[in-house]
């Protein structure tokens, strides 16, 4: 069997509530910027494309958006759900990003977790309730 051709993640899909407020949050918190916009009044939808560097976040605003199912907004039930559980950060200092997040006062702002031999991670969530990992790989 042969290799698949090379390929990179160019970005992750978020449904939100309410568009500005989520773009201030990623914006403030994260430090993304608007990319790209596109209105699709057929389909009463907003998309905006938020970028990090080479790092890119669709957003997907329904004029109708419906709230986050409850067993979405606890991780252990969620495991049970097929489908996207999360979309996590990469940084080299855990301890400064976690004090970074609480200082913006972030929802649900786990602990750091030491659990894993390969790396340090915590989660947090957006103003919609979509969860959130920071991950920090464990230098030897």
């Amino acid at each position: 069997m042969s290799k698949p051709p090379s390929f990179s993640l160019h970005h992750g899909a978020l449904s939100v509530s309410n568009l500005p407020r989520t773009m201030a949050f990623y914006e403030r918190v994260l430090g993304f910027k608007e990319s790209s916009r596109v209105s699709v009044p057929e389909l009463s939808l907003e998309i905006v494309f938020m970028q990090k560097g080479d790092d890119y976040l669709e957003l997907f605003c329904h004029k109708d958006a419906r709230p986050l199912p409850d067993f979405c907004k606890d991780n252990l039930t969620d495991f049970q759900v097929i489908g996207t559980k999360h979309i996590a950060f990469e940084v080299a200092d855990p301890q400064a990003f976690h004090q970074h997040l609480a200082a913006h006062g972030v929802a649900d702002l786990s602990e750091i977790f030491d659990n894993n031999p390969t790396y340090f991670y915590f989660f947090f969530r957006d103003p919609d309730g979509i969860t959130l990992e920071v991950i920090s790989p464990k230098r030897s």
